[in-house]
């Protein structure tokens, strides 16, 4: 082949032209759209599509301005000869006539997005789980060598991490990440790394009689540069007001706004009883040490701290998030975990009003409730006044999710990634928010990219099974349950499964183990409903659902979603139990 006629024939026909005209084009199309769709929330896969559309259409532009020409005469097939009637000049300024336009339309484009983003910034009109500065708070390195305030190492780095809820600026990193950082040894530039944090902060504090004395770092994650050093010193009985001073600190650091700060004016800094404040930073570490520890171990803590002083706020808030705990851990039924969380919840708002992690708990007892659409005011309260409590972002996507708003549970499951980055689980939901809404191959590509990295993750295997049940391979699907090797006797997954590969005996063993477990604990009927339409027990599979009806089932969300319910949908039974909850 002849390169150089080629390149002289690709000229003479105007295709280079054509080409960046195109280009052009299309990235001031691509820029409207960019600008544009996320004014109407519409789904992202739309510009996606956008873009794959116009890299298809480059290839049959290139081809159309090699066969034709735009004449004065309208479109044309090129002369296979050089012509020189003067109409390759004309083509050629017509086509730099649209890059030129397209670029003055780019420039445009680029000043109006500007203008408009600054403003919306002036306005304060973002989205509340808009991402800034992410912020890790790592526990306290104790230098009083008295093992007596030991709980101070994580106390003092919770009530930091609180005091910061508010700041909508920041993304602060949950303790449930950052303590596992713990004596590890690691660097900050590690600990940064890994937990993808722009700003870490790190502090020690020494004990003399009753008076503390704390040093804070606030340190430049990326390169290790102390932008802020602090003495600050005070007594056991003013924590508040440490904690507050600390909270300054950052902000002058991070020039937080006074906007921003203003929301903290209404915290009153109180005297606190020191015991009362060593148990319930005792009942915190209790109820997240992943030792499995029983509800009422772990709420004695609170409630020591309680009769110790009852207008300490933090414990009742404690005791609603554990009776909430034990729900998640599927220890409790809903109903009464929300019972029991509604009468401590009540409380701490009657002694803080108006607290945006309260509002969050309240939702989520809403959601216990059954009550969805209650729910949503309350967590849209949560966010406005703290918007990096974690639990909200959780409850309010499943909330969502029930609803048929992805998108927007999508988004919030994001945040709840910043916001708590070494917890699997965060991951886990975006897979089943992709699942339930049909999306696999979205799931997929979340489930590979977890298990690439940790191929016998176990939480990971078991969404994978998920996702094959839902695409019909159930051979592959009891493939990854089986390499996942935990609990095959127990999981209403596997019990499916059993069903849809003929071994509905081993189905049975599972189903009669759920049954009998649910004689000592709760057990979610609605998973042993989806195990009876496996074995085709639809009647019974139906009293189960009318079961988690009752006791507020938080996995009938599974019911609406999975094809493994298919053949109870259209019983009227399942209709009318839908229409109460009234998820439109």
């Amino acid at each position: 082949m002849d390169l150089k006629k080629l390149y002289r024939e690709l000229v003479r026909r105007n295709v280079f032209r054509a080409i960046v005209a195109y280009l052009a084009v299309s990235w001031v199309l691509i820029q409207i759209a960019s600008t544009l769709l996320p004014v109407f929330e519409a789904p992202a896969y739309l510009l996606e599509g956008l873009i794959y559309l116009l890299a298809i259409g480059l290839v049959f532009w290139t081809g159309f301005s090699w066969v034709y020409d735009l004449t004065p005469r309208g479109i044309q097939k090129t002369p296979e000869a050089h012509d020189t009637t003067g109409t390759r000049q004309l083509n050629s300024k017509r086509l730099n006539a649209v890059i030129v336009g397209a670029g003055i339309a780019a420039v445009l484009i680029l000043l109006a997005g500007s203008f408009w983003a600054g403003s919306q910034w002036k306005s304060g009109k973002e989205f509340a789980y808009n991402s800034g500065f992410r912020i890790a708070v790592l526990p306290f390195e104790d230098k009083s060598d008295n093992a007596e305030f030991g709980y101070l190492s994580e106390g003092l780095a919770e009530d930091v991490i609180s005091k910061l809820y508010n700041i909508s600026s920041l993304s602060v990193i949950s303790s449930r990440s950052t303590f596992q950082f713990k004596d590890t040894g690691k660097s900050i530039e590690q600990i940064s790394k890994e937990l993808k944090a722009d700003i870490m902060l790190i502090g020690s504090y020494t004990i003399y009689s009753q008076n503390l004395d704390v040093k804070v770092e606030v340190i430049d994650g990326k390169n290790n540069e102390i932008l802020n050093y602090a003495s600050i010193s005070g007594n056991l009985a003013r924590m508040g007001d440490v904690i507050s001073r600390i909270g300054d600190n950052i902000y002058w650091a991070l020039n937080i706004t006074d906007s921003e700060q203003k929301i903290n004016e209404n915290t009153v800094i109180r005297e606190t009883n020191i015991e009362a404040y060593k148990y319930n930073a005792m009942g915190k570490s209790a109820m997240y040490d992943n030792t499995g520890q029983k509800l009422e171990d772990i709420t004695r803590y609170f409630q020591a701290a309680i009769d110790l002083d009852s207008t300490y706020v933090d414990p009742y808030i404690g005791i609603a998030e554990a009776h909430i705990f034990d729900v998640n851990r599927g220890y409790m039924s809903p109903t009464e975990g929300a019972q029991m969380a509604k009468k401590y919840a009540l409380m701490a708002e009657k002694l803080n009003p108006g607290s945006g992690e309260v509002s969050g708990i309240l939702g989520i007892i809403y959601c216990l409730d059954f009550d969805f659409k209650n729910a949503i005011p309350y967590f849209e309260k949560s966010l406005q006044r703290s918007p990096n409590f974690l639990k909200t972002y959780r409850w309010y996507a499943f909330v969502l999710e029930l609803m048929g708003d992805f998108d927007r549970a999508e988004a919030l499951k994001k945040k709840a990634s910043i916001l708590d980055p070494l917890n699997a689980i965060n991951d886990v939901f975006l897979a089943l928010n992709y699942i339930f809404q049909g999306n696999l191959i979205r799931a997929e590509e979340v489930i590979g990219t977890k298990l690439s990295l940790e191929p016998n993750h176990k939480e990971f295997l078991w969404v994978k099974a998920v996702l094959l049940v839902e695409k019909g391979l159930y051979n592959e699907a009891y493939e990854a349950l089986l390499k996942r090797n935990y609990g095959l006797e127990t999981n209403f997954i596997a019990g499916y499964l059993f069903t849809r590969i003929g071994q509905e005996d081993r189905a049975n063993v599972v189903l009669n183990n759920m049954l009998a477990a649910s004689e000592k604990r709760y057990v979610p009927p609605s998973q042993i409903a989806i195990v009876l339409c496996g074995l085709e027990q639809y009647d019974r599979a139906l009293e189960e659902l009318e079961e988690a009806f009752l006791v507020h089932d938080q996995f009938i969300g599974w019911i609406k979603f999975t094809s493994m319910t298919d053949p109870i949908k259209e019983h009227p039974r399942y209709i009318s139990l839908m229409e109460q909850l009234d998820w439109e």
